[in-house]
Protein backbone atom coordinates (compact mmCIF):
# COMPACT_ATOMS: atom_id res chain seq x y z
CA UNK A 1 0.00 0.00 0.00
CA UNK A 2 2.79 2.44 0.93
CA UNK A 3 4.60 1.69 -2.33
CA UNK A 4 1.44 2.38 -4.32
CA UNK A 5 1.03 5.74 -2.57
CA UNK A 6 4.64 6.68 -3.35
CA UNK A 7 4.12 5.77 -7.01
CA UNK A 8 0.95 7.85 -7.15
CA UNK A 9 2.76 10.80 -5.54
CA UNK A 10 5.58 10.47 -8.07
CA UNK A 11 3.12 10.54 -10.98
CA UNK A 12 1.36 13.64 -9.62
CA UNK A 13 4.68 15.40 -9.00
CA UNK A 14 6.04 14.61 -12.46
CA UNK A 15 2.79 15.80 -14.12
CA UNK A 16 2.87 19.04 -12.14
CA UNK A 17 6.48 19.67 -13.11
CA UNK A 18 5.60 19.11 -16.77
CA UNK A 19 2.72 21.62 -16.59
CA UNK A 20 4.98 24.17 -14.91
CA UNK A 21 7.59 23.67 -17.62
CA UNK A 22 4.97 24.37 -20.27
CA UNK A 23 3.53 27.30 -18.37
CA UNK A 24 0.19 25.50 -17.94
CA UNK A 25 0.00 24.74 -14.23
CA UNK A 26 -3.39 25.07 -12.52
CA UNK A 27 -2.05 27.72 -10.16
CA UNK A 28 -1.32 31.08 -11.84
CA UNK A 29 2.37 31.87 -11.99
CA UNK A 30 3.54 35.17 -10.51
CA UNK A 31 3.98 37.91 -13.07
CA UNK A 32 2.57 41.11 -14.42
CA UNK A 33 -1.23 41.42 -14.44
CA UNK A 34 -3.18 41.94 -17.62
CA UNK A 35 -3.05 45.37 -19.21
CA UNK A 36 -5.86 47.77 -18.17
CA UNK A 37 -9.12 46.93 -19.93
CA UNK A 38 -9.36 49.53 -22.67
CA UNK A 39 -12.36 49.68 -24.98
CA UNK A 40 -11.90 48.60 -28.62
CA UNK A 41 -10.92 51.57 -30.76
CA UNK A 42 -13.54 52.71 -33.27
CA UNK A 43 -12.84 52.49 -37.00
CA UNK A 44 -13.03 56.04 -38.37
CA UNK A 45 -12.89 57.83 -41.72
CA UNK A 46 -11.96 61.36 -42.74
CA UNK A 47 -12.92 62.90 -46.09
CA UNK A 48 -14.25 66.32 -47.02
CA UNK A 49 -15.32 66.83 -50.63
CA UNK A 50 -18.10 68.24 -52.79
CA UNK A 51 -19.73 66.37 -55.66
CA UNK A 52 -17.60 63.28 -55.19
CA UNK A 53 -18.83 60.14 -57.04
CA UNK A 54 -20.70 57.77 -54.72
CA UNK A 55 -18.52 54.80 -55.64
CA UNK A 56 -15.36 56.79 -54.90
CA UNK A 57 -16.70 57.79 -51.47
CA UNK A 58 -17.59 54.18 -50.69
CA UNK A 59 -14.15 53.01 -51.81
CA UNK A 60 -12.54 55.54 -49.46
CA UNK A 61 -14.72 54.38 -46.56
CA UNK A 62 -13.67 50.78 -47.16
CA UNK A 63 -10.00 51.73 -47.56
CA UNK A 64 -9.77 53.78 -44.36
CA UNK A 65 -11.74 51.42 -42.11
CA UNK A 66 -10.76 48.09 -43.65
CA UNK A 67 -14.41 47.00 -43.54
CA UNK A 68 -15.82 45.60 -46.79
CA UNK A 69 -19.14 47.00 -48.03
CA UNK A 70 -20.73 45.68 -51.24
CA UNK A 71 -22.38 48.17 -53.61
CA UNK A 72 -25.48 46.51 -55.07
CA UNK A 73 -27.35 49.65 -56.15
CA UNK A 74 -26.86 48.97 -59.85
CA UNK A 75 -25.40 51.29 -62.47
CA UNK A 76 -25.62 54.64 -60.70
CA UNK A 77 -23.23 57.58 -60.99
CA UNK A 78 -24.60 59.77 -58.18
CA UNK A 79 -22.37 62.50 -56.78
CA UNK A 80 -22.60 63.53 -53.13
CA UNK A 81 -21.13 66.01 -50.66
CA UNK A 82 -19.14 64.66 -47.72
CA UNK A 83 -17.78 66.09 -44.48
CA UNK A 84 -16.22 63.18 -42.59
CA UNK A 85 -13.79 64.13 -39.83
CA UNK A 86 -12.72 61.11 -37.80
CA UNK A 87 -16.30 59.86 -38.26
CA UNK A 88 -16.94 56.34 -36.89
CA UNK A 89 -17.75 53.65 -39.42
CA UNK A 90 -21.50 53.22 -38.80
CA UNK A 91 -22.50 56.94 -38.85
CA UNK A 92 -20.33 57.40 -41.94
CA UNK A 93 -21.96 54.44 -43.70
CA UNK A 94 -25.49 55.56 -42.81
CA UNK A 95 -24.72 59.11 -43.95
CA UNK A 96 -23.31 57.81 -47.22
CA UNK A 97 -26.35 55.60 -47.77
CA UNK A 98 -28.75 58.51 -47.12
CA UNK A 99 -26.84 60.79 -49.51
CA UNK A 100 -26.97 58.14 -52.23
CA UNK A 101 -30.60 57.14 -51.54
CA UNK A 102 -29.43 53.67 -50.60
CA UNK A 103 -30.29 51.34 -47.73
CA UNK A 104 -27.95 49.27 -45.58
CA UNK A 105 -28.65 45.56 -45.54
CA UNK A 106 -26.94 43.26 -43.05
CA UNK A 107 -26.42 39.54 -43.47
CA UNK A 108 -25.50 38.54 -39.90
CA UNK A 109 -24.25 34.98 -40.44
CA UNK A 110 -22.09 35.72 -43.51
CA UNK A 111 -20.76 39.06 -42.25
CA UNK A 112 -21.82 40.84 -45.44
CA UNK A 113 -22.77 44.53 -45.45
CA UNK A 114 -24.59 45.53 -48.64
CA UNK A 115 -25.87 48.81 -50.04
CA UNK A 116 -28.85 48.63 -52.40
CA UNK A 117 -31.50 51.00 -53.72
CA UNK A 118 -34.26 52.23 -51.41
CA UNK A 119 -37.84 51.44 -52.32
CA UNK A 120 -40.36 54.22 -52.87
CA UNK A 121 -41.92 53.70 -49.44
CA UNK A 122 -38.66 53.27 -47.54
CA UNK A 123 -38.38 54.98 -44.18
CA UNK A 124 -35.27 54.93 -42.05
CA UNK A 125 -36.13 53.33 -38.69
CA UNK A 126 -35.00 54.96 -35.42
CA UNK A 127 -31.30 54.32 -34.86
CA UNK A 128 -28.46 55.20 -32.49
CA UNK A 129 -24.79 54.38 -32.00
CA UNK A 130 -22.56 53.28 -29.13
CA UNK A 131 -18.88 53.01 -30.00
CA UNK A 132 -18.56 50.28 -32.60
CA UNK A 133 -22.19 49.25 -32.22
CA UNK A 134 -25.20 50.41 -34.23
CA UNK A 135 -28.77 49.81 -33.09
CA UNK A 136 -32.06 50.17 -34.93
CA UNK A 137 -35.71 49.62 -34.01
CA UNK A 138 -36.68 47.53 -37.03
CA UNK A 139 -40.35 46.90 -36.21
CA UNK A 140 -43.08 47.37 -33.62
CA UNK A 141 -46.03 45.03 -33.03
CA UNK A 142 -48.88 44.80 -30.53
CA UNK A 143 -50.02 41.50 -29.06
CA UNK A 144 -52.74 40.29 -26.70
CA UNK A 145 -52.97 37.11 -24.67
CA UNK A 146 -56.43 35.81 -25.66
CA UNK A 147 -56.57 33.64 -22.55
CA UNK A 148 -55.38 36.08 -19.92
CA UNK A 149 -56.35 39.28 -21.70
CA UNK A 150 -53.02 41.05 -21.12
CA UNK A 151 -51.56 43.13 -23.94
CA UNK A 152 -48.00 43.97 -24.83
CA UNK A 153 -45.96 46.01 -27.29
CA UNK A 154 -42.92 44.38 -28.90
CA UNK A 155 -40.03 46.27 -30.46
CA UNK A 156 -37.61 44.41 -32.72
CA UNK A 157 -34.17 45.77 -31.82
CA UNK A 158 -31.29 45.07 -34.20
CA UNK A 159 -27.86 45.30 -32.56
CA UNK A 160 -25.02 45.34 -35.10
CA UNK A 161 -21.25 45.72 -34.88
CA UNK A 162 -18.47 46.03 -37.40
CA UNK A 163 -17.02 42.67 -38.54
CA UNK A 164 -13.60 43.43 -37.04
CA UNK A 165 -14.91 43.63 -33.45
CA UNK A 166 -15.46 39.86 -32.92
CA UNK A 167 -17.63 39.86 -29.76
CA UNK A 168 -18.29 36.48 -28.15
CA UNK A 169 -21.50 37.07 -26.18
CA UNK A 170 -24.23 39.71 -26.12
CA UNK A 171 -26.86 40.44 -23.50
CA UNK A 172 -30.43 39.96 -24.70
CA UNK A 173 -32.25 41.54 -21.74
CA UNK A 174 -31.64 45.28 -21.46
CA UNK A 175 -31.02 46.83 -18.07
CA UNK A 176 -32.55 50.14 -17.06
CA UNK A 177 -35.22 49.94 -19.78
CA UNK A 178 -37.29 53.13 -19.67
CA UNK A 179 -39.43 55.20 -21.99
CA UNK A 180 -41.25 58.51 -22.26
CA UNK A 181 -44.57 58.70 -24.12
CA UNK A 182 -45.89 61.60 -26.20
CA UNK A 183 -47.47 63.18 -23.09
CA UNK A 184 -44.15 63.34 -21.27
CA UNK A 185 -44.87 60.46 -18.86
CA UNK A 186 -41.77 58.36 -18.09
CA UNK A 187 -42.00 54.72 -17.05
CA UNK A 188 -39.54 51.90 -16.57
CA UNK A 189 -39.34 48.14 -16.16
CA UNK A 190 -37.48 46.40 -13.33
CA UNK A 191 -34.29 44.60 -14.32
CA UNK A 192 -35.18 40.95 -14.89
CA UNK A 193 -31.74 39.39 -14.90
CA UNK A 194 -29.23 38.97 -17.68
CA UNK A 195 -29.09 36.44 -20.50
CA UNK A 196 -26.04 36.07 -22.75
CA UNK A 197 -26.37 34.86 -26.33
CA UNK A 198 -23.34 33.56 -28.28
CA UNK A 199 -22.62 35.84 -31.25
CA UNK A 200 -19.25 34.59 -32.53
CA UNK A 201 -19.30 34.54 -36.32
CA UNK A 202 -22.14 37.10 -36.50
CA UNK A 203 -22.27 40.84 -37.15
CA UNK A 204 -25.80 41.46 -35.80
CA UNK A 205 -28.41 40.03 -33.44
CA UNK A 206 -32.16 40.65 -33.19
CA UNK A 207 -33.52 41.28 -29.68
CA UNK A 208 -37.17 41.46 -28.62
CA UNK A 209 -38.02 44.35 -26.28
CA UNK A 210 -41.34 43.68 -24.55
CA UNK A 211 -43.17 46.68 -23.09
CA UNK A 212 -46.71 46.96 -21.72
CA UNK A 213 -49.58 47.77 -24.07
CA UNK A 214 -50.14 51.48 -24.78
CA UNK A 215 -53.47 53.30 -25.16
CA UNK A 216 -54.59 53.79 -28.76
CA UNK A 217 -54.23 57.54 -28.28
CA UNK A 218 -50.46 57.11 -27.78
CA UNK A 219 -48.88 56.96 -31.23
CA UNK A 220 -45.21 57.57 -30.53
CA UNK A 221 -42.61 57.29 -27.79
CA UNK A 222 -40.51 60.38 -27.32
CA UNK A 223 -37.64 58.23 -26.11
CA UNK A 224 -36.74 54.59 -25.49
CA UNK A 225 -33.55 53.92 -23.52
CA UNK A 226 -31.62 51.13 -21.88
CA UNK A 227 -28.26 49.41 -21.55
CA UNK A 228 -26.80 46.19 -22.88
CA UNK A 229 -23.30 44.76 -22.73
CA UNK A 230 -21.13 42.49 -24.82
CA UNK A 231 -18.18 40.30 -23.91
CA UNK A 232 -15.29 40.18 -26.34
CA UNK A 233 -11.65 41.05 -26.98
CA UNK A 234 -10.44 44.61 -26.60
CA UNK A 235 -8.22 43.80 -29.59
CA UNK A 236 -6.63 40.81 -31.28
CA UNK A 237 -2.93 39.95 -31.17
CA UNK A 238 -1.09 38.20 -34.00
CA UNK A 239 1.92 36.00 -33.20
CA UNK A 240 4.19 35.25 -36.17
CA UNK A 241 6.39 32.18 -35.72
CA UNK A 242 9.22 30.67 -37.76
CA UNK A 243 8.85 28.35 -40.76
CA UNK A 244 6.92 25.16 -40.21
CA UNK A 245 9.88 22.85 -40.97
CA UNK A 246 12.12 24.66 -38.48
CA UNK A 247 9.46 24.52 -35.77
CA UNK A 248 9.06 20.79 -36.36
CA UNK A 249 12.81 20.27 -35.78
CA UNK A 250 13.10 22.58 -32.75
CA UNK A 251 12.58 21.81 -29.07
CA UNK A 252 9.65 23.05 -26.89
CA UNK A 253 11.85 25.50 -24.96
CA UNK A 254 13.54 27.02 -28.02
CA UNK A 255 12.93 30.79 -28.40
CA UNK A 256 11.35 30.43 -31.85
CA UNK A 257 8.57 28.39 -30.24
CA UNK A 258 7.86 30.83 -27.41
CA UNK A 259 6.53 34.31 -28.15
CA UNK A 260 4.99 36.95 -25.88
CA UNK A 261 3.00 40.13 -26.49
CA UNK A 262 1.38 42.37 -23.86
CA UNK A 263 1.94 39.72 -21.16
CA UNK A 264 0.20 37.05 -23.28
CA UNK A 265 2.35 33.96 -23.87
CA UNK A 266 1.81 31.91 -27.03
CA UNK A 267 3.82 28.69 -27.26
CA UNK A 268 4.14 25.98 -29.90
CA UNK A 269 4.09 22.71 -27.96
CA UNK A 270 4.34 20.25 -30.83
CA UNK A 271 4.50 20.14 -34.64
CA UNK A 272 3.78 17.02 -36.67
CA UNK A 273 4.51 17.06 -40.40
CA UNK A 274 2.80 13.98 -41.87
CA UNK A 275 2.01 13.16 -45.50
CA UNK A 276 -1.77 13.52 -45.08
CA UNK A 277 -1.83 16.41 -42.57
CA UNK A 278 0.18 18.88 -40.58
CA UNK A 279 -0.70 19.41 -36.91
CA UNK A 280 0.40 22.35 -34.76
CA UNK A 281 -0.33 22.22 -31.03
CA UNK A 282 -0.36 25.60 -29.28
CA UNK A 283 -0.62 26.72 -25.64
CA UNK A 284 -1.86 30.12 -24.45
CA UNK A 285 -1.30 31.68 -21.05
CA UNK A 286 -2.82 34.96 -19.84
CA UNK A 287 -2.05 37.02 -16.74
CA UNK A 288 -4.75 37.67 -14.10
CA UNK A 289 -7.39 40.22 -15.04
CA UNK A 290 -9.25 38.55 -17.91
CA UNK A 291 -13.06 38.70 -17.86
CA UNK A 292 -14.28 35.44 -16.32
CA UNK A 293 -16.72 33.26 -18.28
CA UNK A 294 -18.91 30.38 -17.18
CA UNK A 295 -17.52 26.90 -17.64
CA UNK A 296 -19.93 26.35 -20.54
CA UNK A 297 -18.63 29.41 -22.39
CA UNK A 298 -15.52 29.56 -24.55
CA UNK A 299 -13.21 32.47 -25.35
CA UNK A 300 -11.13 30.69 -28.02
CA UNK A 301 -13.81 30.35 -30.74
CA UNK A 302 -12.50 33.36 -32.67
CA UNK A 303 -8.87 32.31 -32.36
CA UNK A 304 -7.26 31.48 -35.68
CA UNK A 305 -4.11 29.74 -36.87
CA UNK A 306 -2.97 30.28 -40.45
CA UNK A 307 0.01 29.42 -42.60
CA UNK A 308 1.51 32.40 -44.37
CA UNK A 309 3.98 32.47 -47.25
CA UNK A 310 7.34 34.14 -46.63
CA UNK A 311 6.36 37.16 -48.75
CA UNK A 312 2.98 37.48 -47.00
CA UNK A 313 0.95 37.16 -50.22
CA UNK A 314 -0.64 33.76 -49.50
CA UNK A 315 -2.52 32.46 -46.46
CA UNK A 316 -3.97 29.05 -45.66
CA UNK A 317 -6.48 28.61 -42.84
CA UNK A 318 -6.53 25.47 -40.73
CA UNK A 319 -8.87 22.67 -41.82
CA UNK A 320 -10.15 22.22 -38.25
CA UNK A 321 -9.06 22.50 -34.64
CA UNK A 322 -9.55 20.77 -31.31
CA UNK A 323 -9.69 22.63 -27.99
CA UNK A 324 -7.96 20.17 -25.67
CA UNK A 325 -8.45 22.38 -22.62
CA UNK A 326 -9.65 25.92 -22.00
CA UNK A 327 -9.66 27.77 -18.69
CA UNK A 328 -9.93 31.40 -17.66
CA UNK A 329 -6.22 32.11 -18.16
CA UNK A 330 -4.88 29.30 -20.31
CA UNK A 331 -5.76 26.98 -23.15
CA UNK A 332 -4.26 24.19 -25.25
CA UNK A 333 -5.44 23.73 -28.85
CA UNK A 334 -4.44 21.59 -31.83
CA UNK A 335 -4.81 22.87 -35.39
CA UNK A 336 -4.82 20.60 -38.44
CA UNK A 337 -3.92 21.47 -42.03
CA UNK A 338 -4.97 19.15 -44.86
CA UNK A 339 -5.17 19.45 -48.62
CA UNK A 340 -8.59 20.59 -49.77
CA UNK A 341 -10.22 21.75 -52.98
CA UNK A 342 -8.14 24.64 -54.35
CA UNK A 343 -5.83 24.40 -51.31
CA UNK A 344 -2.60 22.43 -51.69
CA UNK A 345 -0.12 22.69 -48.85
CA UNK A 346 3.04 21.99 -50.80
CA UNK A 347 6.23 21.90 -48.72
CA UNK A 348 6.43 22.87 -45.01
CA UNK A 349 9.43 25.14 -45.63
CA UNK A 350 7.19 27.38 -47.74
CA UNK A 351 5.05 28.42 -44.75
CA UNK A 352 5.43 30.20 -41.45
CA UNK A 353 2.88 29.86 -38.63
CA UNK A 354 0.69 32.80 -37.57
CA UNK A 355 -1.68 32.76 -34.63
CA UNK A 356 -4.39 35.26 -33.65
CA UNK A 357 -5.79 35.46 -30.11
CA UNK A 358 -7.36 38.15 -27.86
CA UNK A 359 -5.11 40.58 -26.00
CA UNK A 360 -7.67 40.73 -23.19
CA UNK A 361 -11.30 39.77 -22.67
CA UNK A 362 -13.51 42.60 -21.46
CA UNK A 363 -17.13 43.63 -20.92
CA UNK A 364 -18.19 46.32 -23.42
CA UNK A 365 -21.08 48.61 -22.36
CA UNK A 366 -23.73 49.41 -24.99
CA UNK A 367 -26.12 52.23 -24.09
CA UNK A 368 -29.00 52.95 -26.48
CA UNK A 369 -31.37 55.91 -26.70
CA UNK A 370 -33.98 56.15 -29.47
CA UNK A 371 -36.20 59.13 -30.11
CA UNK A 372 -39.63 59.45 -31.75
CA UNK A 373 -40.30 55.72 -31.95
CA UNK A 374 -43.63 55.01 -33.74
CA UNK A 375 -46.10 52.69 -32.01
CA UNK A 376 -48.14 50.05 -33.86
Amino acid sequence: MALTRYRLLAVVLSTTLLFVALGLSDSPQPGKPAAPATMPEAKTVSLRANRVPFRQALAELVKQTGIRVVDARGASEDTIDLDWKQTPFWPALDGLAAAGKARVRLYPSSGRIVLDRRGENYREPPRCYAGRFRMRVKNATASRDLEGGEGATHFGLEVAWDPELLPLYLETRPRGLRWTDDRGKTQSLPDDGSTLAPVDGLIALAIDLRLPAFPRSTTVLRSLQGELSAIGPNKMLTFTFDRLDRLANSKPNDPERNLRQENVACRILDVKVLPDRWTVRVALEYPPGMKQLDTSQSWVVNNEMTLESSDGTKRVASSNYVAESSHSQRAVLSYHFCDRALVVRGKPEAWRVCYRTPANLIEIPIAFAFHDVPLP
